[in-house]
């Protein structure tokens, strides 16, 4: 009887070792849901592969046939610069392809909406409408007491086409340097109440911003002046503006590819470089502009607000 148990036993084992080998499903391809896709710079996408047959199991291999325009990570996509890629899985032998191809960069704006407190200089009407109470104090000009003055026909009017900084349809502010060798421009407000309504921010600064849309293909410097009891000066740009020998020196700067790009300055800093705003300061001019003096030089302004986030 012991034998027979053994011996039985044995059989059993045999019986389970031949199913399980019998059970295992070799590889015979793979795939990916997705035979091409677009991502943006700086942006993902994720592909999904598929080992066949179905229950077939394996180590998946993920590679870019370029990937100074995209990489890859356990199927995620990574959008590096414009142009395109070959994404390829792999899993022994078997290979399934993904043509990818990466767009420019899409910045979301959206977050300089999602304030408490609007002061808006140059702001289209849509978003003004959507912003609804949150405007505080409107400067923007109106031709009865809020007006944008050129100097001495310094600027002549660009041409806006296309969406502006938020995507709407609707003219920005758009300056082009003449050729009397000089430029300047500057929103003027003669409504002494309206500008008081900004005493409040230099009485606590902290989580105000200035916040400009910008855009320019040129390496140009810009000058920015904003008055109040007392005033500041800065320029944007890489270099200090050299205005007749008198430097102004560069805050911040932008990328210059000529897509809309986003500035913001703490009022904070604003204060500490010399700008105080009070009650009863009188006409002043809000923000004033200065492009150099090279001719067909553009000055490309769209969402200049102070905003409290």
């Amino acid at each position: 009887m012991k034998l027979k148990k053994i011996l039985f036993l044995f059989a059993s084992i045999a019986v389970v070792l031949f199913s399980s080998c019998k059970s295992e499903t070799e590889v015979n391809g793979i795939s990916l849901d997705e035979a091409s896709l677009s991502v943006a710079v700086n942006d993902t996408a994720n592909l999904v592969a598929t080992i066949l047959p179905k229950g077939a199991d394996g180590t998946i291999t993920w590679t870019s046939s370029n990937p100074a325009v995209a990489t890859v990570n356990n199927g995620e996509v990574i959008g590096i610069s414009i142009g395109s890629a070959n994404v390829v899985a792999s899993v022994g032998t078997f290979t399934a392809t993904c043509v990818v191809t990466v767009t420019k960069e899409v910045l979301d704006f959206s977050a300089s909406l999602k304030g408490s407190e609007y002061y808006p200089i140059v702001l289209d009407g849509i978003t003004a409408t959507t912003l609804g109470a949150k405007i505080k104090a409107d400067f923007r000009p109106d031709e009865l007491t809020k007006f944008l003055y050129i100097w001495e026909n310094t600027f002549t009017a660009g041409t806006t086409a296309g969406p502006n900084f938020y995507g709407e349809v609707e003219a920005w502010t758009s300056l082009v340097v003449s050729t009397v060798g000089w430029s300047g421009a500057g929103f003027n407000v003669k409504d002494g109440a309206l500008l008081d309504k900004l005493a409040p921010i230099t009485a606590n600064p902290e989580n105000y911003f200035l916040h400009i849309g910008i855009r320019s293909k040129t390496n140009a410097v810009y000058v920015i002046t904003m008055e109040g009891q007392s005033n500041v000066k800065f320029a944007i740009g890489a270099t200090a503006f050299n205005d007749n020998g008198t430097l102004t020196q560069p805050l911040t700067n932008f990328e210059r590819n000529g897509e809309w790009q986003e500035i913001e300055i703490p009022m904070s800093t604003l204060k500490t470089n010399g700008l105080l705003y009070s009650t009863g300061m009188g006409e002043k001019n809000i923000i004033s502009m200065l492009a150099g003096g090279v001719a067909g030089t553009t000055l490309e302004l769209d969402a200049v607000f102070i905003y409290k986030k």
